[in-house]
């Protein structure tokens, strides 16, 4: 099965941050675990435009912190389709400095972490533990993801290097047949290392 990876479109997704009102800045949305909304100020997730390329918020935009904002039609989108390893948490976009805050965007926590990168095969910087096993990568220079992964969520992230997140081919598929704004989808061999692709 063929994967990508789901960036922001810098092109067109603006970049964004937390307002200086939102109620939480912690680096939880990485994680690949379930956010327990107990122990974070969830309450005012509002976020700021730090630039508009497109003019308007997209329907996908990631902050600065990690966290995946979607508009409610892409959550529906998501819904449509089935996806359940997704928690959704109410936000607001502010568009540009002084502008009302806008509803109908969420916070999104991808949860589900699979260990897909071939170590072998990519060029990595990264840290083992004192029995040879890998805690954590660091960057990434070129990307092979594993042959023949099993994995029944079509949306996860990789393990290790958590920022990534990867999809199936049925649901790439599904993307490029929407009208969805703010997306990129990177082949994998493709990708720069950054949000980008060669």
């Amino acid at each position: 099965m063929l994967y990508h990876l789901l960036f922001p479109n810098t092109d067109t997704s603006p970049d964004i941050r937390i307002s200086d009102n939102g109620s939480s800045n912690e680096m939880i949305w990485e994680s690949g675990v379930k956010i327990n909304p107990e122990e974070y100020d969830l309450s005012n997730l509002e976020f700021i435009c730090e630039t508009l390329p497109s003019g308007a918020m997209t329907d996908y935009a990631v902050s600065d912190m990690g966290c995946s904002v979607i508009s409610e039609r892409l959550k529906k989108y998501f819904d449509k389709l089935g996806l359940k390893n997704i928690q959704y948490f109410p936000a607001t976009i502010i568009e540009k400095e002084g502008n009302t805050a806008i509803n109908g965007y969420f916070a999104s926590n991808f949860i589900g972490k699979i260990d897909c990168i071939d170590r072998d095969s990519s060029e990595l910087r990264s840290r083992k533990n004192k029995d040879g096993e890998y805690k954590a990568i660091f960057s990434i220079d070129k990307l092979a993801l594993k042959e023949n992964l099993v994995n029944e969520e079509p949306l996860f992230r990789a393990a290790y290097f958590t920022r990534l997140i990867v999809i199936n081919e049925a649901l790439t598929n599904q993307f490029k047949e929407s009208d969805m704004t703010g997306i990129r989808l990177v082949a994998p061999e493709r990708w720069d290392g950054i949000n980008g692709e060669i």
